[in-house]
């Protein structure tokens, strides 16, 4: 049996090379004979820049920046010589981990840190910047990023405002006459796999901002602000890119990219898959089985993250696909509509969350020995 394994981390609780290494020792404790190989992916979100590093020589750029809450931090990006691109995970400076859990309320946070890494970056000369979107404690549409390069957006008043969530519905005009130089002369990707739009039901707001700290309150208050941006943008730039799927990712940052700096839009599995040099090892070996999993499988999972992109290659490939979870929270067949071959979760319901998440490694090792004797039987 042959085994390609692409594994999403298990947020918190295993790296995706701890997944893959646990899973590979339940296969072996089955009593299969088996070879495998493992790749190293990112649909743009957490983990975006170890994927790069993994695949792409890189040095790491130092930058003083600021986290969601405007709070001075150490942080980097990569940068790679031979094409002269600067790598960026906004979780890096923007992300929900920089946060207390009572630090998080995206009516007060702002992707101001990452624009500064962006402009550390225009300022050196670098001329492509690829931004890995996921893991924001933000919902400002972007406009921490812009004001970071020399946008401001201003009240009725014709005051700066400050670049936050609930400064969005405040906006009446936006000045950009003090944007950054040589910003214009610098390609822009952002690399996520989410399908949101910007606003309305499964907009940024209302899908995402709950786990970011908001209320019912807040997310239709951060819902209006971003149509009134959009509103805003559109008198002054005649663009509309709110409805363009995946201008929703990472709080609207997606929107704000695209809008500010004439960002292209990038699949995110489809980036670091072509970087890993996949579609080469698939022309030359045959699969029997490819594997994939993330700490949590739910509904969200077929809104554009690395699951979903795992299987639409293995859908291309003809490669039944399992994947593995820490916890499933969305009916099989449904999965199995989208293409899975089989999913399983490794929880173990008799213990509670904190039990999992620590035992999370011999759990999923446990589980895949369970799982593959089964198959081993069936084969049989």
């Amino acid at each position: 049996m042959k085994l390609l394994l692409i594994p999403d981390k298990f947020k918190g609780s295993l790296t995706s090379e701890a997944v893959s290494k646990a899973f590979i020792a339940g296969v072996k404790n089955a009593g299969v004979e088996f070879t495998s190989h493992y790749i190293k992916a990112s649909d743009g979100g957490d983990g975006f820049m170890q994927a790069i590093a993994h695949y792409k020589p890189c040095i790491s750029v130092q930058v003083i920046s600021e986290n969601p809450i405007g709070k001075p931090i150490q942080s980097y990006y990569l940068y790679n010589q031979e094409t002269n691109s600067a790598y960026i995970e906004l979780a890096n400076a923007s992300g929900m981990e920089l946060l207390k859990p009572d630090e998080r309320n995206p009516l007060l946070t702002s992707t101001f840190g990452t624009g500064l890494q962006i402009r550390d970056a225009v300022q050196k000369g670098i001329k492509n910047v690829y931004i890995g979107l996921g893991g924001s404690a933000t919902n400002d549409g972007g406009i921490g990023i812009a004001q970071a390069l020399g946008f401001s957006f201003l009240d009725k008043n014709s005051k700066k405002l400050k670049a936050i969530g609930s400064s969005l519905n405040q906006i009446k005009s936006i000045d950009d006459t003090g944007v950054l130089k040589g910003l214009k002369q610098v390609k822009i990707f952002a690399i996520n796999d989410v399908t949101n739009p910007l606003f309305g039901e499964n907009g940024a707001a209302h899908v995402y901002a709950a786990q970011k700290g908001a209320s019912k309150l807040m997310i239709d208050e951060l819902d209006l602000g971003l149509k009134i941006l959009d509103k805003v943008v559109l008198d002054k730039y005649h663009l509309q890119n709110a409805k363009l799927p995946g201008s929703g990712a990472a709080g609207g940052v997606a929107y704000g990219l695209k809008t500010f700096l004439g960002a292209k839009y990038f699949s995110g599995i489809d980036f670091v898959l072509k970087l890993s040099g996949v579609n080469e090892l698939l022309s030359k070996e045959r699969f029997d089985y490819l594997i994939t999993g993330e700490g949590k499988i739910d509904e969200q999972t077929l809104n554009g993250k690395l699951i979903q992109g795992v299987v639409a290659l293995g859908v291309r490939e003809n490669i039944p696909v399992i994947a593995v979870c820490g916890k499933l929270a969305i009916e099989k067949e449904k999965l199995k509509k989208q293409g899975f071959f089989d999913v399983f979760e490794i929880q173990d319901s008799a213990n509670d969350l904190g039990y999992n998440m620590k035992h999370a490694a011999g759990l999923l090792t446990a589980k895949t020995t369970e799982y593959f004797k089964l198959l081993k039987n069936k084969d049989a």
